[in-house]
């Protein structure tokens, strides 16, 4: 995409939204990219509506968007994405809402993608959908952990409607692409410095101890294997026993390791590290291995 904007939408704030999109007497709402015949299936009337993947067009612009039969399957499939503008409406469960976004894709100067008839005229209007929501929505977001809620950092590519805010402060979850255990949180912008104060970074941790046990292949894809590690006493913990992603050959039973551990910030077992990466040490690399990891991880 060469363009978009991430959003997240209650209801209220997506029929304000539309509100402000049909305007245009000519935008209609295009709510199937596939069909079992040529017609483009589109509305004004989005009630009732349940697909989330929709398209804005301007007949205005567009006088009608293509479409492409595909044998294979005997349908028809929307095409002219670079003369219309995608719409993902925000996914709704339960007390949670997700993020959609608007998106424009009209490529670049000379590309297969670009329709020079259109690419100004989509552009201009996209920008007018894009001014609207920063001038209706907000952005001041910190997310965060739902099981460590202290651990977060500050969001700012997230558009969230005043309804989407409004619930969030009523105890609904606003969800942005990462793990389901991360929710948005709303704050004041003229609080920004001390919100941001109560949160922090996840803690990763770089140990040293010995292999007494080698276990299974986890993954050979990942590279993941089970060790169980006796650490030494400066760590938080004496042993532990996990999958870790190792590179070949494997460290070996009684091997000097270096182990890293990522705080447990998504709650989905009760230890509180999370295994990730596990080096064989020797007197020649043990400095050299020592110092990559903690660049590597920034510790």
């Amino acid at each position: 995409m060469r363009s978009q904007i991430v959003t997240l939408m209650a209801p209220e704030d997506e029929a304000a939204f539309l509100s402000f999109v049909f305007e245009r007497p000519t935008v209609s709402l295009i709510t199937d990219v596939r069909s079992p015949t040529p017609e483009i299936h589109h509305t004004r009337d989005v009630r009732g509506i349940e697909s989330l993947d929709c398209m804005l067009w301007d007949a205005a612009i567009l006088p009608r968007p293509q479409v492409e039969h595909i044998p294979s399957c005997d349908d028809y499939y929307l095409r002219s994405d670079e003369s219309l503008i995608q719409f993902l409406r925000s996914p709704i469960k339960d007390t949670s809402i997700a993020v959609g976004r608007i998106a424009l894709a009209t490529g670049w100067k000379g590309a297969p993608a670009t329709n020079p008839k259109t690419a100004r005229a989509m552009t201009t209007w996209f920008n007018a959908l894009g001014r609207w929501i920063k001038a209706n929505f907000a952005k001041s977001f910190v997310y965060a952990s739902d099981f460590k809620p202290d651990v977060g950092s500050r969001e700012q590519a997230v558009w969230a409607g005043p309804r989407a805010i409004e619930l969030s402060l009523q105890g609904w979850k606003l969800k942005h692409d990462g793990p389901p255990e991360y929710s948005l949180h709303y704050f004041d912008p003229s609080e920004e410095a001390e919100v941001l104060a109560r949160y922090r970074a996840p803690q990763t941790l770089i140990v040293v101890g010995r292999v007494v046990h080698v276990g299974e292949v986890v993954s050979e894809t990942l590279q993941k294997q089970v060790f169980r590690i006796a650490l030494e006493q400066d760590a938080p913990f004496a042993d532990f026993t996990g999958p870790f992603s190792c590179t070949r050959p494997a460290p070996k039973v009684g091997d000097e390791v270096a182990c890293v551990f990522n705080e447990n910030i998504l709650g989905r077992h009760a230890e509180p590290w999370e295994p990730r990466e596990i080096k064989k040490l020797t007197p020649a690399n043990r400095d050299r291995v020592l110092q990559g990891l903690r660049k590597a991880w920034r510790v």
